[in-house]
């Protein structure tokens, strides 16, 4: 439901009396001279911090650089702590040349299943091409 306020001509003259007054009584501001240039100023300083934030990638390439490093470290873990047995498919692949290299024991006392060591060469696999892919994908879209 709606109220609609009805005014009688002697309170809409009073109100437009009002408002002339008000107008009038009310100084005119001036600008200063150098008004213009202090808000182009404004803004290209606003447009130029935009631009530097624009440009910074979300993960440093050092980021990238322990990630993969991580990833590298933890497969060749899982590759030399692990015995397969001869009924796998890693089992057929020499992978004592790589493995023979670290002279740390890095036996930690746990085994861990054969299902788990292709999880992780699988998942090593296949973030190296999607790494490489949407790289490639984003940079296309945005160049």
């Amino acid at each position: 439901m709606k109220y609609i306020a009805i005014m009688s001509d002697k309170q809409t003259d009073r109100l437009d009396a009002l408002t002339s007054k008000m107008v009038k009584e009310t100084p005119q501001e001036k600008p200063s001279i150098n008004f213009s240039k202090n808000v182009m100023d404004a803004i290209y300083t606003l447009e130029a911090e935009s631009e530097l934030k624009k440009n910074q990638p979300l993960i440093s390439k050092k980021g990238w650089a322990l990630f993969i490093g991580i990833l590298v470290a933890a497969t060749f873990y899982l590759l030399k702590s692990t015995e397969l047995s001869n009924s796998g498919v890693l089992s057929k692949i020499n992978l004592s040349r790589f493995t023979n290299t670290f002279s740390v024991d890095m036996n930690l006392g746990f085994t861990v299943s054969n299902i788990t060591v292709y999880g992780f060469i699988f998942l090593a696999i296949m973030v190296s091409i999607q790494i490489g892919y949407i790289k490639n994908y984003y940079n296309r879209q945005y160049n």
